[in-house]
């Protein structure tokens, strides 16, 4: 029977009106899918892209509808899928999963979802970039190790103190004897070896002993000295010269533990600086005191290959590092930072790329 010109109309409304209908709800699960800052793509049996979100298609300059049906490792320069792409053969024996892979330079969690509708199998893909989280995992896991690094040199510290003390006393009383100038000699030397072994031991244990902060009258040229000599045997190894430049400075109340660390964290800084500029190094400790204003200067500078001025800003922010997991954690600028701040000083870096950093240091001594 054939429909009359008003039935008619009427059925082209109603399929005008859910075409739109249709539209819209695409349109809706396109916006739902985009407003995911994952990368989401389905692939069908031969991996090509089903469907896609835009951060997904971004990642390779496209918009979605330009990368759909394409073989999604074509988008990568590959002549076949990577092997951690997966295709729906059984869905009795492929179920949901995923996997950790480092693809360019990145690392990705990459999850995988079978889809299972009459004969249209798919499988939708989440890669979610987990590289920032997987450098602090390893940094919070290099951190743990030199936390019990620590608590063991504690107490090989204390180890060694005992003998050294029986080395020092029998040297002692060796030496109130009578002995040639040679024989004398030698024991002079085994006992200045020894003592200076010893005050090594008391620094160490003196910078591990965990305690609260207190303030005592302290002269920061000592507590710079005692800092290097902790640090001095890699200072050596690396063939890296210390500069000392004081002048006379009057005794500041200061937390002598926290200044170590505050010194001894910008010592290692600068080491890795210099060892990446291929020359002799150098490490210039300037002190001084402004009568006017009250305050103590400290300058440490090194002859290091410098710090960009894009990232300059960034050097005191906590886990910021441009060094290697096992080299730097990312923490010590930071713990400086803080440790200053918290004696009511300021800490800022001043470098230029290729000549070397400067940190200089401001304390202002109170009545």
């Amino acid at each position: 029977m054939k429909k009359s010109g008003k039935e008619s109309e009427e059925d082209l409304q109603k399929q005008s009106l859910l075409f739109r209908q249709i539209w819209k709800s695409q349109k809706w699960w396109q916006n739902i899918i985009d407003a995911i800052k994952d990368y989401l793509f389905v692939l069908d049996n031969k991996c090509r892209i089903l469907r896609t979100n835009k951060a997904f298609a971004n990642l390779f300059g496209k918009e979605p509808a330009d990368i759909i049906g394409t073989p999604y490792y074509e988008l990568y320069g590959m002549k076949e899928p990577h092997e951690w792409c997966v295709v729906p053969n059984d869905k009795n024996q492929f179920g949901p999963g995923s996997v950790e892979r480092k693809i360019n330079d990145s690392i990705y969690l990459i999850s995988y979802f079978p889809i299972f509708h009459e004969k249209n199998d798919a499988v939708v893909y989440i890669m979610k970039d987990v590289t920032e989280t997987r450098r602090l995992k390893d940094q919070i896991y290099h951190m743990d190790k030199l936390s019990s690094l620590g608590t063991l040199t504690s107490g090989v510290a204390h180890e060694i103190n005992n003998p050294l003390t029986g080395i020092i006393g029998y040297t002692e009383m060796l030496l109130m004897k009578d002995h040639d100038d040679t024989s004398k000699k030698y024991l002079k030397g085994v006992y200045d070896s020894a003592i200076r072994c010893k005050k090594i031991v008391e620094n160490m244990l003196t910078f591990s002993r965990q305690k609260p902060p207190h303030r005592s009258p302290e002269n920061i040229n000592d507590v710079i000295d005692t800092t290097i000599e902790l640090h001095e045997y890699w200072l050596k190894s690396n063939n890296i010269e210390i500069i000392r430049n004081y002048q006379e400075v009057p005794y500041m109340d200061l937390d002598r533990q926290q200044m170590q660390q505050v010194i001894l964290n910008l010592i290692i800084n600068a080491e890795h600086a210099i060892s990446g500029s291929g020359r002799r190094g150098t490490i210039e400790f300037k002190t001084g005191y402004d009568k006017n204003t009250r305050t103590m200067i400290i300058t440490v500078s090194d002859n290091g290959i410098g710090i960009p001025q894009e990232i300059l800003p960034k050097i005191f922010d906590p886990f910021f590092t441009t060094k290697p997991v096992n080299v730097g954690t990312g923490l010590g600028l930071s713990i400086a930072h803080g440790i200053i701040t918290e004696q009511g000083g300021t800490i800022e870096a001043r470098s230029e790329q290729g000549k070397g950093t400067s940190f200089i240091i401001t304390l202002s001594k109170t009545e």
